[in-house]
This record gives C-alpha cells, sequence and structure tokens, in this order.
C-alpha cells in the first residue's frame, strides 16, 4: 500500500509466480506487505506480522477503522515540513506503547513515512520537499484507504500481529503453511525500526530449515547466503533490478534479488 524500506513493491509479481498453493500465507516480516498486496492470492487465512507496531498499527487500521483512519489522515496537509517535525518529536523515542487501533498514532507515523525516503527509521528521517512537481506519496495513500480494490485485500487480512519473527513462524508452522520471509538486508540492518543483527540471520535461517511448512526467502547477494541454504538443497532463482538513487535523474545501477525456496 505504501513505500517501505525493502518493500518488494516491483518484484512483487516475480515472487508471486513461484507462491505455491496452501492453506495458510503468513509473512513474519510484515514490512508493506507489497508482495500479498500485488498477488491475486487466495488462501484461507492470511496472516500480517511486523515487529515494528506502527507498521503493524496502520494495517489494523486501514482494516478495522477504516473511515475514521481517513478522516484523521485528510486532516493534515501532504507536504508540510513543520508538521513532519513536529509529528516525529511526538513519536521518537519509539519506547511507549502503542496499541493496535490507535488512528492518531497510525496517521503520524505514516506521514513521516511518505514525506522521507521510504522506512527508514523514523528518528533518522529528513523531509523530502516535492516543490509541488509531483503527487506526494501521502496523497496518494489517503485515497488508497478507502479504494474498493485496497480495502478488498485488507479484509481478506484474518490476522493481524506484532510479535516476533520467531514467535510468529512458531504460531503458524504447519504443512499446510506457506511462509513469504522478507528479513531485513544483510548489513543494512540499522536502517530499520528494530536492529536485526548479522547472528539473527544465522538464527532465521535456522529456524526455516526445520519447518514443516514451504517457504520463499527473499535476499540480496552476499556470501554467507548459499553456506546457509546450499544450492543443491535449496530452490535459487535470482534476477536483476534497477537500484533507486534519489541522486540520480537516469538509474543505471542494477541490483540482484535472490529467492530461495524449500520446495
Amino acid at each position: 500500500m505504501f513505500s517501505y524500506l525493502g518493500g518488494k513493491k516491483f518484484q512483487s509479481k516475480w515472487i508471486g509466480s513461484y507462491i505455491p498453493i496452501s492453506k495458510k500465507y503468513v509473512e513474519p516480516f510484515g514490512g508493506a506487505f507489497w508482495v500479498y498486496f500485488q498477488n491475486g492470492i487466495e488462501f484461507d487465512k492470511n496472516v500480517y506480522n511486523d515487529y515494528n507496531v506502527y507498521l503493524a498499527n496502520i494495517f489494523y487500521c486501514a482494516r478495522n477503522k477504516t473511515n475514521q483512519f481517513q478522516k484523521e489522515l485528510l486532516k493534515h496537509e501532504a507536504q508540510n515540513k513543520d508538521l513532519f517535525e513536529k509529528f516525529k518529536s511526538e513519536l521518537v523515542p519509539l519506547d511507549y506503547k502503542v496499541e493496535l487501533g490507535d488512528v492518531e498514532k497510525a496517521a503520524k507515523y505514516i506521514y513521516i513515512e511518505l514525506n522521507t525516503y521510504s522506512g527508514l527509521r523514523i528518528e533518522k528521517a529528513q523531509f523530502v520537499d516535492l516543490k509541488g512537481k509531483y503527487k506526494s506519496k501521502y496523497t496518494q495513500f489517503c485515497e488508497k484507504v478507502c479504494h474498493p480494490r485496497w480495502q478488498y485485500k485488507l479484509q481478506t487480512i484474518t490476522d493481524i500481529q506484532h510479535q516476533s519473527y520467531q514467535n510468529c513462524i512458531i504460531d503458524h508452522d504447519s504443512t499446510d503453511t506457506f511462509f513469504y520471509v522478507d528479513p531485513p538486508y544483510f548489513q543494512k540492518e540499522s536502517y530499520y525500526t528494530k536492529d536485526f543483527s548479522q547472528a539473527e540471520h544465522k538464527r532465521l535461517a535456522k529456524q526455516l530449515k526445520s519447518i514443516k511448512g514451504k517457504f520463499i526467502l527473499s535476499y540480496y547477494e552476499f556470501d554467507k547466503l548459499e553456506q546457509w541454504f546450499p544450492k543443491d538443497q535449496y530452490t535459487w532463482k535470482e534476477r536483476e533490478f534497477n537500484k533507486q538513487n534519489s541522486s540520480k535523474k537516469v538509474n543505471t545501477d542494477k541490483g540482484k534479488e535472490i529467492i530461495v525456496m524449500n520446495f
């Protein structure tokens, strides 16, 4: 529904083409949930989880308090640096309790996220002034919240959760479960709201190797990935893509998206 660091908006159709038929769809690192939203996925149960309670709260409010949430969003001018700094000062530090369903905090958090570079930790966020040249991401999001297409997908999310990825996988693992796993970028962990240590990547790999369900794991290429998931034991697929770079008008930098599957 919105831009977020590591979001798979432009890779979601490609990733979705490999998703197997299952009864339950789960994302332990839900983020912006692009793979789910961009594909005609039909499961009996669909689970969004993210350790960042602010993200989980946005999806909860968009699904359960749609009109109230949109009304709160529309109170704010789409691009206003003073408002951006005010909301940022109110939400940092991120150590106070946020209940799912808190419409005001959801609106303030998404305001910050959509007026900075996608998905940066909000304490590091800097206001990006579009100078009226483009339709703001915030305006686009306000329009999406009540749009029938997005509401249909939101209403098919059966569970919106805020817990660790470990507990999410444990709670939902079964032979009928499919997990799409998109952890923080390796060696880019500090950009995210919750620090995700490099040792955590190894623990995640170990846990995925032991599950009953099927998974697709997204990563960029790095030296330990094949050590953890040998190509003779797991299915690998690769795809090149253009890296986003705000300092360049023409984007020629290439990256490589890798997905690893246990089926």
